[in-house]
């Protein structure tokens, strides 16, 4: 970009202008600005900026390869760093840079998410001047990045150009060249010969330079030198003849800057050059013409006036509108539709929150017919859109081919139409006009005029809102302020506007014929002290302050516009409604001779002095004269300087003495002359007038026959027109129902391409993304900023530029308009190695005529290893096949043997052909094939497995006997395919096991009788227990008896050592009768069957606890217990487990502690059932858990305290029989669970019993189980 910079020249401050060449880039860029430099010279006269997209943690080595390419200085920019010409500047890594003046500002670069755009962001610094003289360049790169600021500087006036197809990555400038604000597209070599072209042209190159005032806005009043006016003129009026716009009252110096911005694109020198080139070149009008209109505008323009319309003047003008009171806008200037959308999109948020849905008309109007094209279609790139929150894209937008286009909604609210506003009737009863940026165009002249029709067009209470550089100027008797913060006024409703539509409106030249033949009175200009510069200004000042003449300056309606020096004799203001208006101000007696001699002025274009006049003025008579000048040729408006004058007369002596009868006689005389003068120049202009009425009579006569007959032709034409009506109605809803049917179809075709599985990508005829859906962002993780919009071989950082796709777009695909299974293999930067078959097909549209490409890609990765690993394995199978001792074999579901491996050609020495199909079956033994057939066809038919024994024939002739094995084999979809089986020789096996089948029969037979015999002794020794236990238990009972009654009745004479040995006899009878019932228990836990019912043993533990009741309360005994489950058990055993767990938690404790035990229970998880193997695995098991606080073991005895008779403590401290435990084994384990203990020496012990929740039979119901 170029910009034009000062420098003050020491002493005597002359100022040095230099322009500024802007350069962006990103990949491929460094190859282009290199061709760049070296095609151009070290001496242009520019300063060049180079703002590179660099990695944010390397240092650039960006300043030593560019140095080699030019002999301009390089440097890499620092904060505060000055522009100079004839040097090259680079923005440092990890930065945005910015021009402030001529210095430099860096800033640190935005973090993540926010997206770097750092030549966008120096364009917009470079904008923002409003400087005019401008050069952005746009070269290689990926995204997006410049084309917003591209923007920019086309709206200020700068030139543009992006690199042609020379580019290696064209993303960044296609999406310039999309945004429109391209002037030309060349390579890197051409730009710079087209900047020496113009850098040579100094003095039209400093005539774009755009002076600017204290305030930084452009200062109008300066004027461009070397234009000849009437050369300007003269365009204009070409222009004019072409489009039918009048430019002459814009301002002048925007107008020929555009102009000369044009001739430098053109190579042109001069003025009648241009004006020849367009002569030639209609089109160069056109391009003119839009370049003269500046159309560019941003959606939600300005922060601050956007917040006050969407919080404070939208509800409020919403409050009070109804069905058929709809709120109305008018948007002029609308260029492509962003403003007027803007305000839709905020009206619908506001209805949206307060869910009060109101009608709304938005009239937005342009000259430029393109402008409006493209705002009724309503789509936008992403560029335009960039500003825009994530949620209004969402809510407002929809995606179509990489732009964003305004949903059917917001459109429906908005009518686009082309107007001149200078010209054209202004829309009625609007409520909101808003105008932004198009005054400062225009000179007082027209904006008087378009203020004058705006508040015609503004409804009573209606507002105007303005661009932030403009103001209602001199238009206050029209619009008075709302908010001094934002450009928004209210409509005056007391003042009188009358809208000025004329469509033959044109301020017109004077022509130098019609200027005064006489000299005209100098025109007084006010000057003000800060124009004067030495003691002769000071001086005219002070003397045109205090002498000047009373006089005004009034349009030709007599309006005044100015007042000059003391007027308060000739003029006063009139009662009732304020007014400037001359005729209502001036004193009485002045009305009639000041409207005729403005008459004549008009009329004559040449001055007039009026003298001989007289008013009164506070009582006293006052001599007037007074003088109208008009000012063709020194303003652009008609107006009229009027001077009045007081005329001194003598004193009344004098007076009386001077004058005779005779001289008043003539005086009068005089007058009376003068009177039939004008009443005779009045008479005939009433003649003239009547002449001509009597003319335009006959002619209107003529007329009204003529529109008489047209109105015939007009009702005709009215009965076609409402035929012609209903039929495009028709039309209409057959359109409308098209309309939504191909939008149906539009939903459709996204939806099924979101919805299919393989990747689809839409591209267009350069091959650029337009589209592409979520399989694709999967597959390839893949973002879609970083895909769509930019060309296909350019995304993923240059991923896709594959030499064979290449080949294939390029190459094979247009050749064929479509293209099927195109195979590629590629390696992707953090997706791996993926081999994709491709498929394309191209589309035609047949309403624009553009080519697309329809791109499928199938990630074929997956199946390809899948095929491969299929063909290893199956080559692994056929050799482990073929080399395994077994015959194998494998059938169709024709049931015909489709494989044989070599172990079967081995045994049957036959070849292969003569083993597949039913070959196979003429090795059978003729006594066994019919068994064998039948076996074989009835196991196809069922699909079950089969083995079948039978003889087949070996290779030397010998029939052995075989076992063929096979099973039903089924595909991945569950469809029958076959049997594979194997054949097993058996032949002597088969040998062996007769004669083991004849030792077995045997054997049994011996079993049987043994298995008698040991039954007989099993009752013989369950009859000798309880015989033997009986006959035990009488002389125990005889030895405690008779011992009992010695110490009773002999207590006193025995001696104590006598008393010990009786009651060591009952101790010692005590244990033997209860070893005897322990062995009676554990021996009826064998011998008697019992059955299983449901047994609660929350009832088992209360009657156990119940019994053991006066010890626990003797002992003081904590017992705790959980809820304990109802299962299949013998309930007597239950009893007899826990009485005999809480009987040692009890015994086994410390006489000095207090017992404490707990007892709880959960349900066994599947994964700690795994821990006990000889439990059933599909079984329910509860897992109820004893502990106590007693003396414990060693935890290397947890298992020897289940066998009987083992104990582990001294008999005389803690006495028992040691069958306790095992007898809880036993009972345990012949109810199908488990019990293990777990322990540690002065610790307590935990018993962990394992028990079903119910028994399953082995015919798999549940049942009364016997154990």
């Amino acid at each position: 970009m170029m910009d034009t910079r000062v420098e003050e020249n020491g002493v005597n401050g002359e100022v040095k202008r230099f322009p500024i060449v802007a350069i962006g880039a990103s990949a491929g860029g460094l190859e282009a600005v290199t061709e760049l430099m070296q095609n151009l010279q070290g001496d242009t006269g520019m300063a060049f900026v180079y703002i590179q997209h660099l990695d944010r943690s390397h240092k650039s080595a960006l300043g030593q390869i560019l140095q080699r390419a030019t002999k301009m200085k390089v440097l890499e920019v620092r904060e505060g760093t000055v522009l100079e010409p004839d040097s090259l500047y680079i923005i440092p890594p990890n930065t945005d840079m910015t021009l402030d003046g001529h210095t430099f500002r860096l800033f640190d670069r935005a973090d993540a998410p926010l997206k770097h755009s750092p030549i966008d962001v120096f364009l917009l610094s470079l904008a923002e001047k409003k400087r005019e003289a401008t050069i952005a360049i746009i070269l290689s790169g990926t995204a997006s990045d410049g084309a917003l600021g591209m923007k920019a500087i086309k709206e200020i006036g700068g030139i543009t150009f992006a690199q042609d197809e020379s580019a290696l990555f064209q993303t960044m400038p296609k999406a310039a060249i999309a945004e429109g604000v391209v002037d030309a597209v060349l390579s890197p070599a051409k730009m710079a010969e087209e900047i020496s072209r113009i850098g040579e042209n100094t003095s039209l190159l400093l005539n774009l330079v755009s002076p600017e005032n204290e305030e930084g806005m452009e200062d109008d009043r300066s004027e461009i030198s070397e234009i000849n006016p009437d050369d300007l003129k003269k365009i204009l009026r070409q222009v004019k003849a072409s489009t039918g716009v009048d430019f002459t009252h814009y301002k002048q110096n925007t107008i020929r800057r555009r102009i000369i911005r044009r001739m430098l694109l053109h190579k042109l020198s001069t003025l009648p050059e241009y004006s020849d080139y367009i002569k030639n070149k209609p089109q160069e009008v056109n391009q003119l013409y839009q370049d003269l209109l500046i159309n560019v505008t941003h959606f939600f323009r300005d922060p601050d006036v956007t917040d006050y319309l969407k919080k404070e003047l939208l509800p409020k003008l919403l409050k009070n509108k109804s069905v058929g009171n709809p709120l109305r806008i008018w948007v002029p200037a609308c260029s492509s539709g962003e403003e007027a959308y803007s305000l839709a999109i905020m009206l619908c948020e506001i209805m949206d929150e307060e869910a009060a849905y109101k009608p709304l008309q938005i009239f937005a109007t342009d000259l430029s017919e393109a402008a409006i094209t493209k705002a009724r279609v309503g789509m936008y790139t992403v560029t335009d859109v960039m500003q825009l929150s994530s949620k209004r894209l969402q809510l407002f937008f929809t995606k179509v081919d990489g732009h964003y286009r305004i949903n059917k909604r917001i459109r429906d609210f908005c009518v686009f139409a082309p107007h001149n506003i200078l010209k054209d009737p202004p829309f009625s009863r609007v409520d909101l006009i808003s105008c932004c940026n198009l005054l400062i165009y225009f000179e007082p002249v027209l904006q008087r005029k378009v203020m004058g029709n705006f508040h015609y067009a503004l409804n009573k209470n209606g507002y105007l809102v303005l661009g932030k550089s403009e103001t209602i100027g001199a238009s206050t008797n029209f619009f008075t302020p709302v908010d001094k913060t934002v450009k928004i006024y209210s409509k005056k409703p007391d003042a009188v506007s009358t809208a000025v539509f004329d469509i033959n409106f044109t301020p017109e030249e004077i022509p130098e014929s019609s200027l005064p033949k006489q000299p005209m009175k100098p025109v007084i200009k006010e000057l003000t002290a800060s124009e004067s510069q030495g003691l002769e200004d000071i001086v005219d000042n002070i003397l045109l302050a205090e002498y000047v003449p009373a006089g005004v300056i009034v349009n030709y309606d007599l309006d005044i516009i100015q007042f000059r020096g003391s007027t308060s004799l000739f003029l006063e203001p009139s009662p009732g409604k304020a007014s400037l208006h001359l005729l209502k101000m001036v004193r009485s007696g002045l009305e009639l001779e000041l409207r005729n001699a403005a008459h004549k002025v008009i009329k004559s274009g040449e001055p007039l002095k009026v003298t001989g006049l007289d008013i009164t003025h506070k009582g006293n008579i006052h001599h007037i004269a007074f003088e109208i000048i008009p000012l063709f040729e020194r303003t652009k408006e008609k107006l009229l300087l009027i001077i009045f004058e007081e005329v001194k007369t003598p004193s009344p002596a004098d007076l009386k003495a001077s004058f005779s009868k005779d001289r008043r006689v003539k005086q009068l005389e005089a007058e009376l002359v003068a009177l039939r003068q004008d009443m005779r120049s009045l008479m005939e202009e009433q003649e003239a007038a009547n002449e001509e009425l009597q003319s335009a009579n006959e002619e209107i006569v003529s007329s009204n026959e003529e529109l008489q007959s047209i109105n015939e032709e007009l009702e005709t034409s009215k009965e076609e027109l409402e035929s012609s009506n209903e039929e495009l109605i028709t039309i209409n809803q057959e359109l409308q129902v098209r309309n939504e049917q191909l939008s149906e179809a539009n939903d459709y075709t996204e939806k099924v391409i979101e919805t299919i599985r393989e990747a689809v990508i839409i591209l267009d005829s350069q091959l650029f993304v337009k589209f592409a859906n979520n399989a694709f962002y999967r597959t390839f993780s893949a973002k879609i900023q970083e895909t769509e919009g930019r060309l296909i071989f350019e995304i993923g950082n240059g991923q896709w530029d594959i030499p064979r796709l290449k080949e294939f777009l390029r190459e094979v695909l247009p050749k064929h308009t479509q293209y099927y299974s195109y195979e590629l293999k590629h390696k992707f930067e953090g997706v791996g190695e993926k081999v994709l078959l491709l498929s394309a097909r191209k589309i035609v549209q047949k309403t624009s005529g553009r080519q697309i490409v329809l791109l499928a890609i199938e990630d074929i990765t997956e199946h390809r290893q899948a095929k491969k690993l299929l063909e290893e394995r199956e080559e692994w199978l056929r050799n482990m096949a073929n080399n395994v001792t077994a015959m194998l074999w494998v059938a169709a579901v024709d049931e015909s043997i489709t494989f044989v491996n070599k172990t079967w050609l081995a045994f049957t020495g036959q070849p292969l052909k003569n083993e597949v199909g039913l070959g196979w079956t003429k090795g059978i033994h003729k006594d066994d094939l019919e068994t064998v057939l039948t076996t074989y066809h009835s196991s196809f038919i069922e699909r079950i497995p089969f083995s079948i024994e039978y003889r087949m024939r070996r290779a030397d002739g010998e029939y052995r006997w075989i076992l063929n094995s096979g099973v039903p084999t089924f595909d991945a979809d569950g469809k029958f395919s076959g049997y594979s089986g194997s054949c097993t020789e058996v032949h002597d096996k088969r040998i062996q096991n007769e004669e083991l089948e004849k030792r077995v029969r045997e054997r049994t037979r011996e079993l049987l009788e043994v298995n008698v015999d040991l039954e007989r002794s099993n009752n013989d020794l369950a009859q000798f227990a309880y015989v033997a236990s009986h006959d035990l238990q009488e002389p125990l009972r005889k030895i405690i008896t008779f011992s009992t009654r010695l110490k009773e009745q002999f207590l006193s004479i025995i001696p104590t050592q006598g008393k010990e040995h009786i009651q060591k006899i009952n101790g010692s009878a005590e244990r033997m009768r209860s070893l005897i019932d322990d062995l009676l228990n554990f021996s009826r836990i064998s011998r008697f069957d019992k059955k299983l019912i449901k047994t609660d043993l929350n009832k088992v533990l209360r009657d156990v606890l119940s019994d053991f009741d006066l010890l626990i309360q003797e002992r003081n005994a904590d017992i705790t217990i959980d809820k304990l489950p109802i299962l299949d058990a013998i309930p007597l055993q239950m009893n007899q487990l826990f009485n005999n767990l809480i009987s040692n938690a009890l015994k086994f404790t410390s006489r000095v502690s207090v017992p404490t035990i707990s007892i709880k229970c959960r349900e066994l998880p599947m994964e700690d059932l795994k821990n006990y193997n000889q439990l059933e695995k599909h079984n329910k098991y509860y897992e109820i858990t004893v502990s106590d606080n007693g003396v414990g073991f060693s935890q290397e005895f947890a298992d020897q305290i289940f066998i009987i008779f083992q104990r582990l403590n001294d008999k005389e401290d803690y006495p028992g029989t040691g069958i306790g435990l095992a007898l809880c084994r036993k009972i345990v384990r012949n109810h199908g669970g488990e019990i293990v203990a777990f322990s540690e020496e002065g610790k307590g012990a935990t018993f962990n019993i394992i028990l079903p929740a119910e028994h399953i039979s082995k015919e798999g119901k549940e049942n009364e189980y016997a154990i």
